[in-house]
């Protein structure tokens, strides 16, 4: 077992010589193994071991494990570490598992000890106890949850600095080398109690395949997590290449060609959402199929649509594909709520004034200005086609004018039965950028449009044969 162990850390380039290892040993079969497993090795290559042993202070009779890999330890000259946590008391203040929050003070711990004793010279690894049977489990797990091609791949036997050199063994081996060899194990109470999910699942599910279905049931789950991961592997390649065809991104949003996307394979689509989705994130923990599959739904969406997701994210449904950005916490998310504070108010009095022949002038942006006057419709020939100029029915306007921006319930009338349309639907009809709405002035009485500057007026204020008094608007460089 031995030689096979050796072989295997070979062939997956665990260690280096001079390497510090620094080993997690709880004391446990599948520990104490990983522990004389590295002794094994360092004869062959020169490592740094330093074990740490973690006391989670859930059984009263824990402090017996951590004295017996101190004796461990100490019987082979290697340093050892003691960290006691209270990971229940932990998981209660950060509403986390007991499991989750056990798993973070390990490996708090673990990098501890890493950063205490590496520099530039050499390289840091650590050297995890997991075997073939936690890597059935964890596809299990993930299976019966449901989880994405990454999730059943197992355990990888690396990870970053993360080495498992025990990922070749079943447990079943594992004891059976320390009952051969007299060597000692603690038994962690816990770990035969139903009380985590993965208990259940090592004691009823994967025991019962093992004992019930086949023998190799172990051997086969593992070599499947292997071919999994490399199609997992394959994809993610494939899927790379996509994502640098089809998304374009800056420091403030991800966004994707929607016309490209239609074009990837649909295995791929996915995984190109996925990608967008962690580097909009900057991780990828807690992104979830259920997200990937808002993303799918938001993309056959009309545009206009949003969606909320994970890490303060949000998703817009843009004329072009879909939009990844950060919410801003100082604005709401309903772009209708973005009422725009500056207004210019022309009242009843002086709209009589311009109609008896006065002319105002309203500065806008970009050195442009907006004239307003009074016509006669005696000398008035032809209504002039042209995008700045625009005549409206004096006497339809009973209130005031106003030119703004964009504010919550502006509606305009689209037809002659002056059906009415909202300004957010015409403007997603007219496929203007979300970003630009808000930069569009707009003349109007109360909520009603009369003129989008640059664009369309409201049917309601068109001139026609019973006209009376005509007002122009008119857009004039300074």
């Amino acid at each position: 077992m031995i030689k096979k162990v050796i072989n295997y850390i070979k062939k997956e380039n665990m260690f280096e010589p001079d390497d510090l290892v620094v080993a997690g040993v709880s004391g446990g079969a599948d520990s104490v193994c990983l522990l004389f497993m590295l002794l094994e090795i360092q004869r062959i290559i020169p490592i740094d071991i330093r074990v740490v042993h973690i006391n989670h202070m859930i059984r009263s009779d824990a402090m017996q494990d951590a004295q017996y890999v101190e004796q461990l330890c100490k019987q082979n000259n290697l340093p050892f570490k003691l960290v006691e946590a209270d990971v229940e008391e932990i998981a209660q203040k950060e509403h986390i598992s007991t499991e989750e929050a056990g798993r973070n003070v390990r490996y708090n711990a673990f990098y501890e000890v890493l950063r205490e004793n590496t520099d530039l010279s050499r390289k840091g690894k650590i050297a995890i106890a997991h075997n073939k049977n936690d890597c059935c489990e964890t596809f299990l797990f993930n299976l019966l949850r449901g989880s994405s091609l990454k999730g059943l791949s197992g355990i990888r036997p690396v990870r970053d600095i993360i080495v498992r050199p025990l990922m070749c063994l079943e447990r079943c081996e594992i004891e059976d080398y320390l009952y051969k060899n007299n060597i000692h194990f603690c038994i962690d109470s816990t770990n035969l109690e139903d009380n985590y999910t993965r208990n259940r699942i090592r004691h009823h599910i994967l025991e019962t395949a093992t004992k019930e279905i086949s023998p190799q049931a172990v051997e086969h789950i593992s070599y499947a997590c292997e071919r999994i991961n490399e199609a997992y592997e394959f994809i993610i390649d494939q899927a790379q290449a996509e994502y640098s065809s089809c998304v374009t991104q800056n420091n403030e949003s991800i966004k994707i060609n929607k016309q490209y996307f239609d074009t990837i394979h649909n295995t791929l689509k996915g995984y190109v959402l996925m990608l967008a989705l962690s580097k909009a994130a900057g991780r990828s923990k807690d992104i979830e199929a259920v997200h990937i599959r808002q993303l799918q739904k938001l993309m056959e969406a009309q545009s206009g649509k949003q969606t909320d997701l994970p890490y303060g994210l949000y998703a817009s449904r843009e004329y072009d594909g879909i939009e990844i950005k950060k919410k801003d916490i100082n604005k709401t998310s309903n772009e209708d709520n973005n009422i725009n504070d500056e207004q210019i108010v022309i009242d009843r009095k002086q709209l009589e004034k311009i109609m008896s022949g006065e002319k105002v002038n309203i500065e806008l942006d970009d050195n442009k200005i907006l004239q307003i006057s009074a016509i006669n419709k005696k000398t008035l020939q032809n209504i002039p086609q042209k995008k700045y100029t625009k005549l409206f029915d004096y006497d339809k306007i009973k209130g005031n004018v106003i030119v703004r921006k964009r504010m919550q319930g502006d509606f305009l009338t689209i037809n002659e039965q002056n059906q009415r349309k909202t300004l957010k639907s015409y403007f997603v009809d007219k496929k203007i950028p979300r970003e630009e709405r808000s930069c569009i002035w707009l003349v109007a009485e109360k909520s009603h449009i009369l003129w989008i500057i640059g664009d369309r007026i409201s049917n309601y204020y068109k001139i026609d044969n019973n006209t009376k008094n005509i007002l122009s608007f008119n857009i004039i460089k300074k």
